[in-house]
């Protein structure tokens, strides 16, 4: 619900739209598309983030944004919810999912509560979760295993992604709404403390305008972290990694447009080494789809 592509604020903006980065490669129709499903009508709503389960095999997880409770939701690619776990935290503006290690051996849920329109929230949250089993369906998870607290060091800024890597840090991409889209590195000792003043590491090559829809709403690191996928509400853009070095893969090596396949899309995941399941919001009478896509790669 929060950010949505057009309307009043996008007349607003209409002479100062965000514009970032120069050269890139063609823009590329996405091919072997398919939408097994669709989202509805309540509880899921507003699918803002999804992250492909590892204890469910099939299944991914999905979650609401601002005004909707603090729960998660276990869906097929059909749409059909096959569990949820309410977690006793506030949602804010819950904007991202994603998961990764978080220690001792255990894989997490993390809920990104970063969502900040107006760019005047002084921290944001981060929210841990031990991925539930099939026990921990249908119930209410006594607390997540961590919250963090995120300052950005060069003040607050939107952002709708976040990614986690396979040693368990984590990178916050902005929105592109207050300025350039900006990667921001949280190395996962900042857990220990609860706090960590986020600094930006990162400049990514991706225009942005309101008006154009192309302001980034999520983004997903493949499996193997040789892909990282980032998203507006009408492109994919592929980053592979150059430099064995780098956090994340930062080299811009194709673009995907998905134009027309939803009315408001939002989260993205790795489906496999080749596949991208997408989600959207429900945008009046128009359902929710949950699209699978491959983007075309040189």
């Amino acid at each position: 619900m929060n950010g949505r592509p057009f309307g009043a604020a996008a007349a607003i903006v209409l002479g100062a739209a965000l514009t970032t980065g120069s050269a890139r490669p063609p823009v590329k129709r996405p091919v072997h598309v398919r939408q097994p499903g669709a989202f509805r009508s309540a509880p899921v709503l507003e699918s803002s983030g999804a992250t492909k389960s590892r204890s469910h095999p099939g299944l991914f997880w999905t979650l609401n944004d601002s005004g909707n409770p603090a729960t998660l939701f276990l869906v097929d690619t059909t749409g059909v919810i096959r569990g949820l776990v309410r977690l006793p935290v506030p949602n804010v503006d819950w904007e991202a999912l994603t998961s990764g290690p978080c220690g001792d051996g255990r894989w997490c849920l993390y809920v990104a509560d970063i969502g900040d329109n107006r760019a005047v929230r002084p921290t944001v949250v981060i929210y841990r979760v031990p991925e539930p089993d099939d026990g921990a369906l249908q119930r209410t998870i006594a607390r997540p295993t961590a919250a963090l607290a995120v300052r950005y060091a060069n003040g607050p800024r939107d952002a709708e992604a976040v990614v986690v890597t396979r040693n368990g840090d984590l990178a916050i991409i902005s929105k592109g709404r207050q300025g350039p889209v900006t990667a921001y590195w949280i190395p996962k000792e900042a857990w220990a403390a609860g706090r960590f003043e986020a600094k930006s590491f990162w400049t990514l090559p991706i225009s942005t305008s309101l008006l154009l829809a192309s302001l980034v709403t999520d983004a997903a690191l493949s499996p193997d972290e040789t892909w990282l996928a980032v998203r507006t509400y009408r492109e994919i853009h592929l980053f592979t990694r150059t430099n064995p070095a780098s956090r994340l893969p930062d080299q811009l090596t194709a673009t995907c447009d998905i134009a027309g396949l939803e009315p408001q899309g939002e989260g993205i995941t790795w489906w496999d080494d080749h596949t991208l399941l997408l989600t959207s919001e429900i945008e009046g009478r128009n359902p929710g789809p949950i699209t699978l896509l491959e983007c075309p790669v040189p």
